[in-house]
């Protein structure tokens, strides 16, 4: 005798009214930003002053300017506060690398 089936792939969809509709956020562009602004403040940090840190700062304000674009201040606002949330013991470095890189960003709408 065989088994039945029970895998779960072989049951039947969801409606399309139990499904909720995509909002539109900001969501992607911040995870993206927050990704690699860990990995370029992280080098900032751990270099000493010279020209790789000034390559890092440059990428830094690009991340910014390229979120800025997304979403305005609020999209900025929201990196800069997951990434100083990233790492507690280094927020306040954190928060003054990315305002200082971002200086004339955080007030522009989009």
């Amino acid at each position: 005798m065989k088994r039945p089936r029970t895998t779960g792939h072989l049951a039947a969809p969801a409606p399309a009214s139990v499904v909720p509709a995509p909002q539109p956020r900001h969501g992607d562009a911040v995870d993206s930003a927050v990704m690699a602004l860990l990995s370029l403040i992280a080098a900032v940090e751990t270099q000493p002053a010279g020209p790789a840190t000034k390559a890092y700062r440059a990428a830094i304000r690009r991340k910014g300017e390229e979120a800025a674009a997304a979403g305005g201040s609020e999209v900025l606002e929201d990196v800069l506060r997951q990434v100083c949330d990233a790492a507690p013991d280094r927020a306040e470095r954190r928060g003054r690398i990315l305002t200082e890189a971002w200086v004339d960003l955080i007030g522009e709408k989009p």
